[in-house]
């Protein structure tokens, strides 16, 4: 007697490896969007802290360039907290005599909200006037 047999369908073997071969391409798309958004957090967390920095290093171009503080309000400290982007990122100013006459460094650290890591770090040669 011939049997034959009706093969309709998968064996429980290949779809375990269809299964495990689909969980390997899935975690690794879920990894890529991870790191994606990893990134682009951090891109705009650098994004700010340099616009912190610029703004300090412009309010001292400004009063370089003019030997005085236009906006009365506007103090020129060597420390504080300034809002960028709904955070308060704290910055720090360096001034040292740089070599030749009235030149000076000018360099602001700006340090992340969430912990004491530099964010960023930026410096201008300025010559400031008497």
């Amino acid at each position: 007697m011939n049997c034959r047999r009706s093969n309709a369908g998968f064996t429980l073997i290949e779809l375990v490896v269809a299964l495990f071969i689909l969980s390997l391409v899935l975690s690794g798309a879920i990894y890529s969007i991870q790191q994606y958004a990893d990134e682009r957090l951090m891109m705009k967390d650098r994004l700010y802290s340099h616009n912190v920095a610029w703004n300090q290093l412009m309010k001292r171009y400004q009063v370089s360039q003019n030997g005085t503080v236009k906006n009365r309000t506007m103090e020129l400290k060597s420390k504080g907290k300034e809002v960028q982007g709904r955070t308060d990122w704290k910055w720090a100013l360096d001034i040292e005599k740089a070599t030749g006459q009235n030149l000076y460094r000018y360099e602001v650290r700006v340090e992340s909200p969430n912990s004491e890591k530099i964010q960023s770090s930026l410096a201008v040669y300025l010559i400031k006037s008497n």
